[in-house]
């Protein structure tokens, strides 16, 4: 489905402009649940060190990082149409190399466009996408993009931003979302309507995408979701056809 006028993504260039407080914004209005999140999906893959992984919509590299420090995999490429969010990936990883969990682990970075993705056919072993899939309106491209490049049995991962079931719940949390973050943005970032565009976007997802029916029909098996923080995030994973040596836990 195509997004309405209201619910297009900002342009690159909004995304570029506010990508220098990208990181804060994302721990301060999520309360730093965010890193929780990204942990999750990392945890939720069956991987082994010598895979390969894909993290695509990669934005500054939190869930390129996340899948580096929480499984065995020595390297992880990550992709993003912005190059500012490339370069400040880029300095992250200069920053975290070689510290803990990350010695002798490896980040590749490079600007890429999601729905046409410059790797051979089956080269990885896992793709995972935080929080970016929701920013793209021909997702039906980017999927078939992410099961080519995926080897037979190889997993994607996504988590995305969804409502929460509960009236109650769902009320505040829509208060949140919709008053209180756009009010803090301007002090944040300057600027509300990256929050706003937030906001309705996140509705336009919850009312009207229905993830594991695009992931069937790109022929991904075995979808499963899992509800994160009272429904405030959804994690859902499936895989491409072939051999898997376990399934993901959820």
């Amino acid at each position: 489905m195509t997004p309405t006028p209201a619910d297009k993504p900002p342009s690159q260039a909004l995304f570029s402009t506010i990508a220098a407080r990208y990181d804060r914004c994302n721990h301060l209005f999520s309360l730093g649940i965010d890193r929780y999140w990204r942990k999750q999906l990392a945890q939720t893959l069956v991987l082994k060190a010598d895979d390969a992984v894909l993290d695509i919509c990669c934005g500054t590299g939190d869930m390129a990082l996340s899948v580096l420090i929480h499984t065995p995999v020595h390297c992880v490429w990550g992709i993003d149409c912005s190059e500012t969010m490339i370069q400040l990936a880029q300095e992250k990883r200069i920053r975290r190399a070689g510290r803990g969990r990350l010695r002798g682990k490896t980040l590749r970075l490079s600007v890429q466009d999601a729905a046409a993705l410059a790797f051979e056919p089956g080269m990885f072993a896992a793709v995972t996408c935080a929080f970016g899939l929701r920013n793209i309106p021909d997702r039906a491209r980017v999927l078939a993009a992410v099961f080519r490049v995926l080897a037979p049995g190889g997993q994607v991962g996504i988590c995305e931003f969804s409502l929460p079931r509960f009236g109650l719940l769902r009320s505040v949390y829509w208060a949140y979302l919709s008053r209180v973050m756009p009010m803090a943005g301007r002090v944040v970032i300057g600027d509300a309507e990256p929050l706003r565009y937030l906001a309705r976007s996140i509705d336009h997802w919850h009312k009207t995408v229905r993830l594991e029916e695009e992931l069937a029909g790109a022929g991904f098996v075995d979808c499963h979701c899992r509800l994160l923080t009272g429904g405030i995030v959804t994690l859902t994973v499936a895989r491409k056809p072939g051999p898997l040596a376990a399934q993901p836990f959820l």
